[in-house]
């Protein structure tokens, strides 16, 4: 029984890498977290959550981290955290949620995940953005932000 015991978890921990290396490339997984050894061979995850109110007249706003409250700062840190580690099986559900509630004015909320993956071909570091926006009112449609004018990129409008 000890034996058998022994030799399965000895066969878990060969294979364990390869799962863990798979969950890191299909779904973006931190390769630092889950108890594996894809952690040696990128760097750590770089990741940057944007949250973007949605007005009624179609216009987008970002919120400004540095001015959230409580609350605000607590479900935002918890989906930053969980999203680091888990990646794309983390959902933005929960966070949008939670922000509809706390501001019944927005009509939704775009959730913005910034990061730098590791390019296995070119061995750079390249931009991913990936976004979900949340309705109030439930419907499944992504929000299209509206093209700077040219020159505009990167300005910041005062306000």
């Amino acid at each position: 029984m000890k034996r058998r015991a022994l030799s399965l978890f000895l066969i878990l921990f060969a294979i364990w890498p390869l799962i863990q290396y798979g969950l890191v490339r299909a779904y973006d997984v931190d390769p630092w977290k889950l108890m594996g050894f894809a952690m040696y061979c990128v760097p750590g995850p770089m990741k940057t959550v944007r949250v973007y109110e949605v007005s009624s007249d179609g216009s987008q706003r970002m919120l400004d981290f540095m001015a959230y409250d409580d609350e605000e700062q607590r479900v935002v840190d918890r989906f930053r955290e969980l999203r680091r580690t888990l990646g794309d099986l983390q959902s933005s559900d929960e966070l949008a949620e939670a922000l509809l509630a706390l501001h019944p004015d927005f009509e939704g909320v775009v959730v913005a995940v910034l990061s730098l993956k590791l390019d296995p071909k070119s061995a750079r570091l390249e931009p991913k953005v990936k976004t979900d926006t949340h309705w109030r009112d439930g419907r499944d449609e992504p929000f299209i932000f509206p093209t700077p004018a040219a020159g505009t990129v990167g300005e910041r409008t005062p306000g």
